[in-house]
């Protein structure tokens, strides 16, 4: 993965990891092998590899487990987490799990060396500013689509409802490791939807305007490979293969390097867009974030920086075709198909929400004080915004 070298994080791969293995990683990340107190943050998805290495690893360290983790992690329970007076003991955060529990060790991590409340740090004018590095932070992903290992960023809900991102380069993780073993349990429908993710992630990095291009490149590389290895995957899922662990690792490296690359730019309206479906309906946030890519894709392709970064994705797997406009026509129609058959909703009916054209502008109004939403290039006004989600009523 040489997009590694853009990342601050040490990024190791394994198709199975021991727990003897992991306590060392982490003696590493903690600078201390005696007496190691971990904080485990978990949920309660059942993934017995989890269960099996935690096991083997408290025969090694000593684990503070909290599990207090639901999707769209809320503020106020990674403030109790933080609170409990267990938590004074760790000497490292250590987070198993999706996007929701990788952001939760984050923002944990974070309190404990620069105190606080988490809403303090929230939203466009904080209260509170971080100054420290956090704790020594381990991640290990048990989906392939947030990336959230190997970003500066932490996605939460605050009090008030909203959904805030909150960035740092002082909330990266140490490490991050990626288990392709840790993917055996994921059902179909969240290997499409974290997958899709991934996909976004990689493309709203291309139509951004903090794109250079050294972060197009890496977008691109990353693009390309979700789109070759998360059909396989999902099939392979839903046809109940054994011996995935390979593609499944194949699959993490892929969301890694997605990112790696929106970790430089930012995401962009596809995002903004997905934090209003999951305040006011609770959309998950990968299904979210596919509702509206190929309006988003249209969008952007009017750039010609981006039209040529899409017909570059493109001739990786049309490699007989040159002309630049049929390529990203292809490209489209390998998106749309994949989300055909993945049956990623992509209309409101379809999320179970009616609504009237003046409900998506009362609603989404909210889109235009999300800085994610002014990265996008072109520029969206809100004119564009609710013509686009017009269409999908």
């Amino acid at each position: 993965m040489i997009s590694s070298l853009l990342s601050s994080v040490h990024i190791l791969q394994f198709e199975n990891l021991s727990g003897k293995d992991l306590f060392q990683i982490l003696s590493f990340a903690a600078g201390k092998q005696e007496d190691l107190n971990v904080a485990v943050i978990f949920d309660n998805a059942p993934i017995p590899t989890r269960k099996n290495l935690l096991v083997e690893l408290e025969e090694h360290c000593t684990l503070l487990r909290f599990d207090s983790v639901e999707p769209n992690p809320k503020s106020s329970d990674i403030q109790g987490m933080y609170e409990d007076p267990r938590f004074k003991e760790a000497d490292l955060v250590l987070g198993i799990g999706g996007g929701s529990v990788l952001d939760s060790a984050k923002g944990l991590a974070m309190l404990g060396t620069n105190g606080g409340k988490l809403d303090e740090y929230l939203g466009n004018a904080p209260k509170r500013k971080i100054e420290k590095k956090n704790l020594p932070l381990v991640l290990i992903p048990t989906t392939a689509g947030t990336g959230s290992e190997v970003t500066k960023v932490g996605v939460y809900t605050s009090e008030t409802g909203r959904k805030h991102t909150l960035g740092s380069p002082l909330m990266s993780a140490h490490t991050a490791l990626l288990i392709g073993s840790f993917l055996d349990s994921i059902p179909p429908a969240l290997c499409a939807a974290t997958g899709l993710d991934a996909l976004d992630h990689a493309l709203e990095s291309i139509w951004n305007k903090n794109a250079t291009p050294i972060t197009r490149k890496a977008a691109e590389d990353a693009a390309i490979s979700v789109l070759t290895h998360l059909p396989p995957l999902y099939r392979a899922i839903v046809q109940r293969k054994e011996g995935r662990t390979l593609l499944q690792k194949e699959m993490l490296v892929s969301s890694t390097m997605a990112g790696i690359a929106f970790n430089m730019t930012g995401t962009a309206a596809g995002h903004a867009i997905s934090f209003i479906l999951s305040e006011e309906w609770h959309v998950p946030h990968g299904s979210a974030c596919a509702f509206s890519l190929l309006e988003v894709f249209d969008w952007a392709a009017e750039n010609q920086e981006t039209k040529r970064s899409l017909a570059r994705i493109a001739q990786h797997f049309h490699p007989g075709t040159t002309d630049e406009k049929n390529l990203v026509i292809l490209l489209r129609e390998q998106i749309a198909t994949l989300m055909q058959e993945m049956q990623i909703p992509h209309t409101f009916k379809q999320l179970g929400v009616e609504l009237k054209q003046e409900d998506i502008e009362a609603l989404f109004s909210r889109c235009f004080s999300d800085p994610k939403m002014h990265n996008q290039m072109p520029p969206m006004h809100e004119d564009d915004l609710y013509t686009l989600l017009g269409s999908k009523l």
